[in-house]
C-alpha cells in the first residue's frame, strides 16, 4: 500500500538545479552553492539544506504529498482513503490524491509542505502542527488548537479474530469510533503487546476499507510496550489510542498496565485535551481487559460475559451507533459488559437484553 515516490522526487531535484544559470535568474546552468530554485528565480537555500546533488539532499525543497509534514514527522500522510502502518519506528509516506502530485513545493519555515500548498502549522487550525490536524475550534496558535474538546472513551465487546463482512454492523461501530475525531489524516497508536496479530490486521483492515469510502485517510502506528504508549501518546502527536483485545497477557498484567496508566496520567491528558480511546475485549483469552479499562479510569467495567445472538442499537443517533443496522448478529466470542449506568456521560450503543455490548462515554 506504500508508494514511496523518491525517484520522482530526487528527479525533480535534479531538474531544478541543472535549470539555475546564476544565483539570481534560471537561464541554464545550475543555482550558485548555498542557492535554490524557486519559480523562475534562485533563492538562498535554508540554514541546513544547502543543496548538494552529489549526497542526495533536496536542498529545502519539498513534495506536495498531502500530509507531508516536510518537519520529520510524516504520520498518516495520504489523503485518498489510503491506510499507512508502521511498527513503532519512523513514519512512511503513504498515497495520495495530491493535484498537484509530483509538483516540487519549496516552503520556508515554519511553513511545511501540505496538499501541494505551504502552510503554517503554527496557525493553520485546518493543519494545526501537523498536515491533516483539524482544530474544532478553528482556532489554532503555536501548533495546538485552541479551546477544549471533550474527549471519548469507547468499549467494544466484539472479538475481531473472525474478520466480520467490511461495511457489517460489527465493522461499522468499529469504525465509527476511530473516525470520530474529524483529522484527515487520521494518526492512531494501536496498543498490541499482547493482541492476537489475527485479531489487529482484521480490525484494521475494516477501519481502512471503510475510510477510504469516506475519503479518509488512516495512519496506525503499532506500539507493543504499555510503557511507550503512556510515555508517547499526546494529541499533537495521535487523535486515537486503539487499545486491542490483550488476550495473551499474564494474569494481572492488564490490571497493572491499567493503574500505571492512571497513575502517570497521561491518557487522561490525552481524552481531556479532546483524544479517542477505543478499547477492544472479546470473550477470547485470559479475558481480563475490564481490569485495564477499569484501573486505567476509562471505563468501570467489573465483569463481562460471552453471548450470542442477535444484538440491538439502543442508540442510533449517537456517533458510534451511527449508520449501524439494528438487530445484527455478531461474530463469536462477543461479550455483554457488567458496567456503568446508561445515562448522562455514558450511553449504551450496543446490547443484548438490556446488558451492553457497546459503551460510549463522554470525557469532559
Amino acid at each position: 500500500m506504500l508508494r514511496i515516490r523518491e525517484g520522482l522526487f530526487f528527479g525533480g531535484v535534479a531538474f531544478a538545479l541543472v535549470a539555475c544559470a546564476d544565483v539570481n535568474s534560471v537561464v541554464g546552468g545550475a543555482c550558485a552553492q548555498g542557492y535554490v530554485q524557486q519559480g523562475s528565480d534562485c533563492v538562498l537555500a535554508p540554514t541546513g539544506t544547502e543543496p548538494n546533488p552529489g549526497d542526495g539532499s533536496d536542498g529545502g525543497l519539498a513534495t506536495g504529498d498531502a500530509g507531508d509534514a516536510g518537519d520529520g514527522s510524516d504520520a498518516g500522510e495520504g489523503t485518498d482513503g489510503s491506510a499507512t502502518r508502521n511498527d513503532g519506528g519512523s513514519q512512511s509516506t503513504g498515497t495520495t490524491s495530491d493535484p498537484n502530485q509530483g509538483v516540487l513545493t519549496y516552503c520556508m519555515a515554519p511553513e511545511i509542505a501540505c496538499g501541494g500548498a505551504c502552510i503554517d502549522p503554527t496557525s493553520d487550525p485546518d493543519n494545526c502542527g501537523a498536515c491533516g490536524k483539524v482544530c474544532p475550534s478553528n482556532e489554532c496558535a503555536a501548533g495546538k488548537c485552541v479551546g477544549s474538546a471533550a474527549g471519548h472513551v469507547v468499549v467494544i465487546g466484539h472479538d475481531y479474530e473472525t474478520a466480520p463482512t467490511t461495511f457489517s454492523s460489527q465493522a461499522r461501530v468499529l469504525v465509527n469510533a476511530i473516525l470520530i475525531p474529524a483529522s484527515n489524516p487520521l494518526r492512531v497508536m494501536s496498543y498490541e503487546e499482547y493482541a492476537d496479530a489475527t485479531a489487529v490486521t482484521n480490525a484494521e483492515s475494516l477501519v481502512t476499507a471503510e475510510a477510504k469510502q469516506l475519503g479518509r485517510a488512516v495512519s496506525f502506528v503499532s506500539e507493543t510496550s504499555a510503557a511507550t504508549v503512556s510515555s508517547s501518546i499526546d494529541e499533537t502527536t495521535y487523535d486515537v489510542l486503539l487499545v486491542h483485545d490483550q488476550r495473551s497477557a499474564p494474569s494481572g498484567t492488564l490490571a497493572s498496565i491499567g493503574s500505571s496508566w492512571q497513575s502517570d496520567g497521561r491518557v487522561a491528558a490525552f481524552l481531556h485535551e479532546g483524544g479517542v480511546v477505543v478499547v477492544l475485549t472479546g470473550g477470547g483469552g485470559t479475558g481480563e481487559m475490564p481490569a485495564l479499562a477499569t484501573n486505567a479510569d476509562l471505563l468501570d467495567v467489573s465483569s463481562q460475559a460471552v453471548v450470542t445472538g442477535a444484538l440491538e442499537v439502543l442508540a442510533p443517533a449517537d456517533a458510534v451507533g451511527n449508520g449501524v443496522v439494528s438487530p445484527y448478529m455478531p461474530k463469536p466470542s462477543t461479550v455483554t459488559l457488567d458496567t456503568e449506568a446508561n445515562g448522562g456521560d455514558v450511553t449504551w450503543v450496543v446490547a443484548q437484553n438490556g446488558a451492553p455490548v457497546v459503551v460510549h462515554k463522554v470525557v469532559p
